[in-house]
């Protein structure tokens, strides 16, 4: 993510509270342009009441930050002093990790900041939101993705390099199906335009698809962990199918049709490390933040011309969550009102929507249409309806089950093998058990010379060359511990403490994943 003067933000606005009107829903408050000693010492007991609380100041002027930075409170561990200056877009990405999953609220004290104060806060949510999905993702020590991928490296036998189609559908339209309540009332339309575009479908929206008799001609999956019960009822097991590594490895299995893998997008180093030693070099595809992103960007890729949203909702109302009345229990994070009792939407729905207004606008070739007549709005990409398009845009009538069929016959083959995929998996299994006996003998050599520091001792510095020269280290323990060493350290401020913090977080993670990679034959 990154900030920039033309972005859009999607989502609800950012609700600036009184001080007095109390603060006991936030974890993290920030107070823009007020830092004085008299605003902490009245949020001194809302501070101290919860351990997870923290209170930070934004000074846009840099003398009164300076001089805040001496003043006694600027000692408190739970307070952040930071100095703002405009078009640093650093702050945001440092703060968002800091506190990640925590909850934030904001005041302005001065009435002569708030317009200032107001775009900090916009451009901070934003990051907020986008830093708790990154790091959802690897919460886990990175454990559903990375253990999909391990196991997915299986399919790559039987699988197509999906790179291999770029272009390879220029001219033709595409209509992007998601899963949003809208999509109930064009069914019966867009049944009729199987032959006047591609029809590209991901997660939940094929099933939905499926239910009113209609089969996709692409099927996509990036989700580790979706809904069980739903990808199994569904009628579109034979329809070329587009995934990432990550995608659930149980799931993929169950696909008779064409696999067409398509590379990562770099955030798990380990997993470009293993395509690389399988032979397999392709650049990074960017696939958002969801699976109707990723269709989106795989309609670019292929080249369409033209590309249609419908049923992208990235909402819903008081009592429908998909189309065909699929259940939504897998949704059991808070929901944001945007409407009040009206309208509702998610982290990731919300940053789905922004990542295709921006992904459109890097994309001006392309033609954007939106007929998903609900919802939220998608930026820069008006709404029309789908009757509108097909009368304007959608006329000629193309062989697209023959296009696709052709398409297919011409994409490369992996030429990865089993014996390959075996060797890959068994190096990193045994470099992940030689980085876990390094971190114990670290940790037993801590253990030594309590309460002194090992630190220049000849042992210990042997012993950490050798757990840098791992690829355990490399490509696996130094990324995981680059994003969570900000929310695990951000109460230890002493040096070794924070080594001993390190070295037990590297112990962790690596036993996470060893069960799955000793289980491979």
């Amino acid at each position: 993510m990154g900030k920039s003067q033309t972005l859009d933000l999607s989502g609800p606005e950012v609700k600036c509270i009184d001080l007095k009107s109390g603060v006991d829903g936030a974890d993290v408050l920030f107070v823009y342009s007020g830092c004085d000693s008299a605003v902490y010492r009245n949020l001194s007991t809302w501070l101290k009441k919860e351990e997870t609380r923290y209170l930070v100041f934004i000074e846009e002027q840099e003398e009164v930050f300076l001089k805040a930075k001496e003043l006694p409170f600027a000692k408190d561990p739970k307070v952040r002093i930071y100095y703002y200056k405009k078009e640093a877009e650093e702050i945001f990405q440092h703060i968002a990790w800091e506190f990640v999953f925590l909850r934030f609220a904001y005041s302005i004290p001065s009435s002569t900041t708030k317009e200032a104060a107001e775009e900090f806060f916009v451009y901070l949510e934003h990051y907020h939101r986008g830093v708790d999905l990154l790091a959802s993702d690897c919460e886990d020590m990175g454990l559903k993705v990375l253990s999909n991928a391990m196991k997915n490296l299986s399919a790559f036998p039987r699988s197509l390099l999906g790179g291999s189609l770029e272009g390879k559908c220029t001219g033709m339209p595409a209509i992007i199906c998601g899963a949003g309540p809208s999509l109930n009332d064009v069914i019966p339309l867009l049944a009729t335009l199987k032959d006047k575009a591609i029809l590209i479908a991901g997660g939940s929206a094929v099933p939905a698809l499926n239910a009113q008799g209609i089969i996709p001609h692409f099927a996509a999956g990036i989700d580790p962990q979706p809904p069980l019960n739903r990808f199994l009822n569904q009628d579109s097991f034979e329809s070329p199918f587009f995934y990432q590594g990550r995608f659930c490895s149980d799931l993929l299995q169950r696909v008779h049709g064409p696999l067409l893998w398509m590379p990562d997008g770099g955030t798990y180093p380990l997993e470009t490390w293993a395509y690389s030693e399988c032979g397999l070099f392709a650049e990074k595809f960017d696939a958002g933040w969801t699976v109707s992103n990723f269709c989106t960007s795989l309609a670019a890729h292929l080249g369409c011309s033209t590309v249609i949203f419908v049923g992208m909702d990235f909402s819903r109302g008081p009592d429908t969550i998909y189309a065909s009345q699929m259940p939504g229990d897998e949704h059991k994070d808070p929901w944001i009102e945007l409407e009040k009792g009206k309208l509702y939407s998610k982290k990731d729905w919300l940053m789905s929507a922004e990542w295709m207004g921006a992904f459109a606008k890097k994309n001006p070739g392309i033609q954007w249409l939106n007929a998903t007549m609900g919802g939220i709005d998608l930026p820069g990409i008006e709404k029309t309806s789908l009757e509108e398009i097909a009368a304007n845009f959608l006329q000629q009538r193309w062989d697209v089950e023959g296009w696709v069929h052709s398409c297919l016959s011409k994409a490369n083959a992996t030429d990865v093998t089993l014996e390959k995929v075996a060797d890959v998996r068994n190096r990193v299994k045994m470099s992940f058990e030689k980085s876990l006996e390094i971190c114990d003998a670290l940790l037993k050599v801590w253990e030594k010379h309590f309460p002194n520091s090992p630190l220049e001792q000849g042992e210990y510095a042997v012993l950490e060359i050798d757990l840098q020269q791992e690829i355990c280290h490399s490509h696996f323990l130094m990324p995981l511990w680059n994003v969570w060493k900000r929310p695990i350290l951000r109460s230890s401020f002493h040096a070794l403490g924070q080594h001993i913090h390190q070295l037990l977080f590297f112990q962790k993670a690596i036993e996470s994943h060893l069960p799955y990679l000793r289980s491979f034959p």
